[in-house]
């Protein structure tokens, strides 16, 4: 297939790019919970994970392109008690097989054997941010066909990109809602803080790079690791997550999605990039039937962050809740409905912290 540069909602590792809290983390997320030696896929990432006896439901978050299956989730964990969060994240030692990560099947095989043995039975939650996503639906698809229920799969802010559902980026409603969305992003971006600026400046800069070096190397096997560069810096991770993050990022653009008959819930934000409209309900309505989309503010790297995540919290926690009779808890760990959950969040929100 011709070289492209792949959209930055696949890409961005939580908006660590621009925030030094998440940078750190983000350097050695993947080893944080094992050695370079593991073989581990699945790991807790909140208490409830962790405490004995706890027999509430467990929810899979599926890792976005660095591998690490927790960092990304963390906030969204926090304000979910009674559920217990896991990630699966790509272990260690198989980074250095240089098949592992050629494609979006065979990994999503590998990690959906993990979960059939860690959940013997009973039915499974899943999900997936970014990358996270489209890995999250093949591996849905695969426990499918092993005969397991996929009782939900949550989708945020990412879709297929191989896929005839979007309109072309000429199509006249496609260009009016580029122009429509452009005010929502410069009040997001903040452009008057010089420092948010700079930053604009570089990303863009990168990106320009990366489609130069990609269109001059077509016929080049590295034009697409040089797109990868242009959009994340890849000097923040060791040697063998590198490679990994490359091959992961040439399959997901080889991937083509088959047609989902299961539940899914994608949530999209409402700010999309500038200059790229990921038309995310069309492609999910387009692969999987019975998706129910969900609008939740912010942009794509921001949903997952504290200021944003409650919202998507809320609504994720109350159809977790209606799968599982698990009662709904707003996020002290209070019994209460959701209506509740979000008038003492509001209420909060009204008075500061």
């Amino acid at each position: 297939m011709p070289d492209t540069v792949l959209p930055s909602s696949w890409v961005v590792e939580g908006g660590a790019a621009d925030d030094p809290v998440r940078n750190a983390g983000a350097l050695h997320g993947l080893f944080a919970l094992t050695g370079r030696g593991s073989e581990r896929v699945i790991h807790p990432i909140n208490d409830s994970a962790v405490e004995a006896g706890n027999s509430g439901p467990a929810f899979y978050c599926v890792h976005s392109l660095s591998g690490a299956g927790g960092t990304d989730f963390c906030q969204l964990a926090r304000l979910m008690p009674g559920v217990r969060f896991y990630g699966i994240q790509a272990p260690p030692k198989k980074m250095r097989d240089p098949a592992f990560g050629g494609s979006v099947e065979a990994i999503a095989d590998y990690y959906a054997g993990a979960l059939v043995k860690f959940q013997p039975q009973g039915r499974f939650l899943l999900g997936g941010w970014s990358a996270g996503a489209i890995i999250g639906l093949e591996i849905a698809q695969n426990l499918r066909s092993r005969g397991r229920e996929v009782a939900l799969f949550a989708a945020i802010d990412a879709a297929p990109e191989n896929t005839a559902a979007g309109r072309r980026p000429w199509h006249p409603i496609y260009l009016l809602q580029l122009a429509a969305n452009l005010p929502g992003w410069i009040r997001h971006e903040n452009l008057i803080d010089k420092t948010v600026a700079v930053s604009l400046v570089r990303r863009a800069r990168q990106k320009t790079m990366a489609r130069v070096k990609a269109a001059l190397g077509k016929r080049n096997t590295s034009a697409n690791d040089q797109a990868v560069e242009g959009i994340i810096d890849l000097a923040r991770f060791p040697a063998e997550q590198r490679s990994f993050m490359k091959r992961l990022y040439r399959a997901l653009l080889e991937y083509h999605p088959k047609p989902y008959s299961g539940d899914v819930v994608a949530y999209e934000a409402r700010v999309k990039p500038l200059l790229h409209l990921p038309q995310l309900g069309r492609v999910w309505r387009g692969i999987a039937p019975r998706s129910v989309i969900v609008p939740i503010d912010g942009t794509h790297a921001s949903v997952m962050r504290k200021t944003h995540v409650p919202p998507l919290a809320d609504d994720l926690r109350a159809r977790i809740a209606r799968i599982a009779t698990l009662p709904v808890h707003d996020n002290t760990g209070s019994v209460c409905s959701l209506a509740e959950a979000r008038e003492r969040r509001r209420a909060r929100a009204l008075v500061g912290p």
